[in-house]
């Protein structure tokens, strides 16, 4: 006995729900993992200015900094396990738009006051040279 589907004109048979479910399968494993490896210890803001590493925060901090260089100026606020750009004198205020972070490896970046701000974890929360810092 066949069991046949017919959606949106097609037939869809046996195979073709098994080899649909392993591909469903496939991408909420990668999702499991993406979502394992985001969620470790993060421990750290470190707020990078001219490629510079301006100053690290703790991740429970609740400051509000505001950062003056050559090209203009930014207000970052950490709070609630994370950071964001509330104020920033760039004309597009993109950096604004991307709200709070909190998870490993996120980042803001406001490209025009050259201004960096990410998350990071236990594990590569040390002192060797980040790529940015060359």
């Amino acid at each position: 006995m066949q069991i046949i589907f017919v959606i949106g004109g097609s037939k869809l048979k046996k195979k073709d729900f098994i080899l649909i479910f392993f591909v469903v399968l496939i991408i909420a494993g990668a999702f499991g993992i993406n979502y394992f490896f985001n969620t470790k210890n993060v421990n750290a803001i470190e707020i990078y200015v001219d490629n510079k590493l301006y100053k690290t925060y703790d991740i429970k901090d609740e400051e509000e900094i505001k950062i003056k260089s050559k090209k203009g100026y930014n207000i970052v606020k950490i709070h609630g396990g994370g950071a964001e750009m509330i104020d920033a004198s760039c004309p597009d205020k993109i950096c604004i738009k991307e709200g709070i972070i909190t998870k490993s490896n996120e980042s803001i970046v406001c490209l025009p006051n050259k201004v960096h701000i990410k998350i990071t974890t236990q594990d590569n929360h040390n002192n060797e040279e980040d790529v940015i810092s060359k």
